[in-house]
């Protein structure tokens, strides 16, 4: 029973692209656009940019008030055309006038490094993150293989949004694997989820996964959040009951300090790719 860190799985896998990003000699560019005003938005950026600059990455934020959708558009299109720019990130929520998808239609697919575009050539940095998350279980099982580790288990989703659980589902199938997809009007959830060896939980629904749905000995991934106010403090929560699966669970990862950090780092493995490409 034992509970695996996103953040030390994010430095193993740090450590190593600095050291590609330095023997190959590279100079990758990441482009955040920053237009809304959600608070967790800030930290989420502000950890990229970290992150970033730790393995050699050149990230640069450009940051927009409300009424300037135009001025955006036009840095786009102009980012399209950088060759040092290798990947663009719009942090999402913007502005609630703002349309994401009509602002997303505007970048070059071969620079959208979170995988958000039909045909973008990258997976989604949080498919990526929890794929890491699996190929650390695996690691810690004695698989050599994250695919040989999966064979023969019975995976399911909770959730098919578009940020998570659709490009979660995207890049197993892609893999060669296909899992039991569960949403909201899914019959006899909790059968289902209770079935499963490996469960992935991407709703940001409060300790969606607990003892009453998680077999004994089960794989446990996390990826929502979601935030409360208790008693005028803000609280953050996630899918995983951790108390109740810390119990059960042969391996889970933290709501806090799990596929977050990993999740960005996935995102700095696509702007490399992109980097290696240009530079090919």
């Amino acid at each position: 029973m034992a509970k695996v860190s996103g953040k030390e799985v994010a430095e193993a896998i740090l450590s190593k692209l600095e050291k590609e990003i330095k023997e190959k000699n590279l100079k990758p560019g990441l482009a955040i656009i920053l237009a809304g005003n959600d608070p967790s938005s800030r930290i989420y950026v502000r950890n990229k940019i970290k992150a970033a600059d730790r393995v050699g990455v050149k990230a640069n934020l450009y940051e927009f008030k409300e009424e300037e959708l135009d001025k955006c558009i036009e840095l786009l299109k102009g980012l399209n055309k950088d060759s040092n720019v290798h990947g663009v990130i719009i942090q999402h929520p913007v502005y609630t006038s703002w349309n994401y998808d009509e602002l997303l239609s505007h970048l070059d697919p071969q620079k959208d490094v979170d995988g958000f575009l039909e045909n973008s050539p990258y997976s989604g940095a949080t498919a990526i993150a929890v794929w890491e998350m699996l190929t650390a279980f695996s690691f810690l099982e004695g698989f050599k293989t994250t695919e040989s580790f999966l064979k023969e288990k019975k995976i399911a989703v909770l959730g098919r949004g578009r940020a998570a659980g659709g490009p979660i589902i995207k890049l197993l199938e892609e893999k060669g694997f296909y899992p039991e997809v569960i949403v909201r009007d899914t019959e006899n959830p909790a059968l289902k989820i209770k079935k499963a060896d490996i469960v992935i939980g991407a709703t940001g629904a409060k300790n969606i996964l607990n003892k009453s749905n998680i077999k004994k000995g089960a794989y446990v991934v996390g990826v929502g959040l979601g935030k409360e106010i208790i008693e005028g403090k803000e609280r953050i929560y996630g899918d995983i009951n951790e108390e109740e699966v810390s119990k059960i669970a042969k391996f889970y990862n933290p709501n806090l300090g799990g596929i977050g950090p990993l999740t960005i780092v996935s995102l700095l493995e696509n702007v490399l790719k992109s980097a290696q490409k240009a530079s090919e």
